[in-house]
């Protein structure tokens, strides 16, 4: 009896030598004065459609597009010049799962993007769609003239350093080919 407890008690501490540390919360944080904040999701709260009487008046050839709209001109989440940030993936809690499927130990940094918003007054706009005639592409694209620099501390935990221009910017998940639609993690570079 000893001798099987005492081999279940080895393999228990074998399983958890690897196991997400209890510190480790998944999810992405910032890190802003030397502590490390977490960032949560926000989603759209409308869809905006433009360029609809351009299109119908050139007979398709304008482009059409779809926009997510999302509440406020700026985020929380203010950075001076370089942005750094750290992603944990591994189990969520249960009542967090709905909102951190992303975090999960299947995925990893690779399956994330930064994309660029444009301000239009109160809001912040990702175009979703853009269609004419001549062709349409679906999904937000990534930002340009960025420098996101990403290293993997150990397995499963990720620094990332983003480095731009000001702007509106968010993490987007792009696995499965969902780029924004399933919510975004926003941060402003000053």
């Amino acid at each position: 009896m000893k001798r099987i407890l005492s081999i279940t008690a080895l393999v228990l501490v074998c399983l958890m030598a690897t196991a997400q540390v209890p510190s480790d919360s998944v999810g992405i944080f910032a890190l802003m004065d030397g502590q490390a904040v977490r960032i949560n999701k926000i989603s759209h709260n409308a869809i905006k459609g433009t360029g609809g009487l351009a299109s119908m008046a050139t007979m398709g050839l304008a482009k059409i597009k779809s926009k997510m709209q999302f509440k406020g001109a700026t985020s929380p989440n203010h950075f001076k010049g370089t942005a750094t940030f750290r992603m944990y993936f591994g189990t969520p809690q249960t009542n967090d799962i709905v909102n951190l499927y992303q975090f999960t130990a299947n995925y990893s940094a690779k399956d994330f993007e930064v994309a660029r918003f444009d301000v239009k007054k109160n809001t912040r706009l990702l175009t979703g769609v853009t269609a004419s005639l001549l062709g349409a592409s679906v999904g937000v694209a990534s930002a340009d003239n960025l420098d996101v620099a990403v290293k993997e501390l150990r397995p499963k935990v990720y620094e990332i350093t983003v480095t731009g221009k000001p702007g509106e910017y968010c993490f987007m998940f792009v696995a499965n080919g969902t780029n924004g639609f399933g919510g975004v993690y926003d941060f402003t570079i000053e």
